[in-house]
């Protein structure tokens, strides 16, 4: 059986930040090739589209050539209508091919996500184990499908929902991402998450989020359990990256990295046990940031950069999004981290649900007041599965022409809560001004200037002055 993974190409609409707003690879579908191989299905591939910059010919072109009997995806909504658009195109020359789609968005939306016609079947939830059962299901001549967990699908023209799986609870039984699968050196990190010369790369650390914040889609696969993998387990695929492919710096992709004042302790003393020459970046919250002694320990086994989720300015819109954290916690910690000198990022957004132009004002002057060293604005978008959808919704805060393309990353259309005192294009011209309050301060150029150190800042800068062009 032939499984062949597609990240798909960009497409008019989703070329926003392509070239100069860094490129990630698809972790997640270099998981969910590994575990396929290493349960036995060696002729298993993965097609990077996006980073390749292929035309929907050329994949085509690949796909007939590899042959394969699945197709799988994994979406966010940001690239659900990019996927829609090439799946159509693969079935319209391949029928036979089973396309199989999994992520955030059929999870969140799986009914609607079947309505589209170019899928056969949706992994929702957590995927790896899911996806080998309907594997191995597929190459018999009629397979039972009603007794894989996590599987939707068509009978007739009824679509079936299977019960949901059971998330892995040790996730150190996963094989390291399929890495060797893609073209790593085309990959690199946005400006903001950039911290060293070294190649780099992604990983993940644990699953899942504790938290409810009203925005956030992680609990529509992981739900709010956090799950961790061992720190031996974190520093051996580290340790891979280094010695196999070259690849020192990583950007931590965990939704939550300091959940666990503990392990992220422990993390660091095995990358310092081995001596690891490594940089990384990490996600955390305000309120997770309590001692300085585990600063010192991740600034010492080799953390460049912190990005925070501080979202608002105003404790009012904060409490709105069910953050659970304070403005003082978010100086405090600022502070904490600065004092051990690593790097902060953060990112805020304008036009949540009661919003005001009081309150986008507070925002943009808590950014300038905070001043860590890069920060990102935008505007809310409601994305499916979250509290702030259906709210939209039940309130009619969405757009009639809610359109899934518009979702994609500096969409020119990219929806926003349609909020009946503050416009879409009203928030829009306040993430502008946010930007330009922001970077253009004499002091905070002054600053970045005397940063610069090699060719490769110099190309980070202006790949972010190139990008605030974008957005502006």
């Amino acid at each position: 059986m032939k499984t062949l993974f597609i990240n798909p190409p960009f497409t008019s609409y989703g070329r926003g930040i392509k070239g100069y707003g860094g490129q990630s690879m698809p972790i997640n579908l270099a998981y969910l090739a590994s575990f396929l191989i290493e349960n036995g299905y060696t002729n298993t591939n993965i097609l990077d589209a996006e980073v390749l910059n292929l035309s929907y010919k050329e994949v085509i072109l690949h796909i007939k050539k590899a042959n394969p009997d699945i197709i799988g995806f994994t979406s966010p909504t940001p690239a659900f209508q990019q996927v829609v658009d090439i799946s159509q195109v693969i079935k319209k020359h391949f029928p036979n091919i089973k396309i199989i789609i999994g992520g955030v968005h059929p999870s969140a939306m799986p009914f609607s996500t079947m309505d589209e016609g170019c899928f056969d079947y949706i992994c929702y939830g957590e995927g790896e184990i899911t996806m080998l059962e309907l594997v191995k299901a597929l190459e018999k001549d009629n397979p039972n499908l009603s007794k894989i967990d996590g599987l939707i699908f068509k009978k007739g023209k009824k679509t079936i929902q299977n019960k949901p799986r059971k998330l892995i609870e040790n996730l150190d039984i996963l094989p390291f991402p399929a890495r060797n699968l893609l073209p790593l050196k085309l990959y690199y990190p946005s400006p903001a998450k950039s911290v060293s010369e070294k190649n780099g790369t992604s990983i993940i650390t644990s699953r899942g989020c504790p938290f409810n914040c009203t925005y956030c889609v992680a609990k529509v696969v992981w739900t709010r359990r956090v799950r961790f993998r061992s720190a031996k387990n974190v520093v051996d695929e580290m340790e891979e990256c280094v010695k196999r492919y070259n690849l020192g710096e990583f950007n931590l992709h965990d939704e939550l990295f300091t959940a666990s004042e503990k392990r992220v302790i422990e993390i660091c003393k095995e990358i310092l046990k081995r001596k690891l020459d490594v940089s990384w970046v990490c996600m955390a919250r305000v309120d997770t940031i309590h001692s300085e002694r585990m600063l010192r320990y991740m600034k010492k086994a080799g953390c460049g950069k912190i990005v925070f989720g501080f979202e608002s300015g105003s404790q009012k819109v904060l409490d709105l999004m069910n953050k659970g954290t304070t403005i003082e916690q978010a100086i405090k910690a600022v502070r904490k981290v600065k004092k051990v000198n690593i790097k902060s990022a953060g990112s805020f957004m304008l036009g949540n649900i009661g919003e005001t132009r009081k309150t986008m004002r507070q925002t943009i002057d808590f950014a300038k007041k905070l001043n860590t060293d890069t920060t990102v604005f935008f505007q809310t978008s409601p994305y499916p599965g979250t509290q702030i959808y259906y709210t939209a919704l039940k309130e009619g805060y969405l757009g009639k022409d809610l359109k899934w393309r518009d979702f994609a990353l500096l969409s020119k259309n990219q929806p926003a809560l349609n909020l009946p005192n503050l416009p879409p294009h009203v928030v829009k011209k306040w993430v502008r001004k946010a930007y330009r309050e922001f970077y253009f301060r004499p002091g905070y150029l002054l600053n970045q200037l005397s940063c610069i150190r090699s060719i490769r800042d110099i190309n980070r800068m202006w790949n972010g002055v190139k990008l605030l062009v974008q957005v502006g």
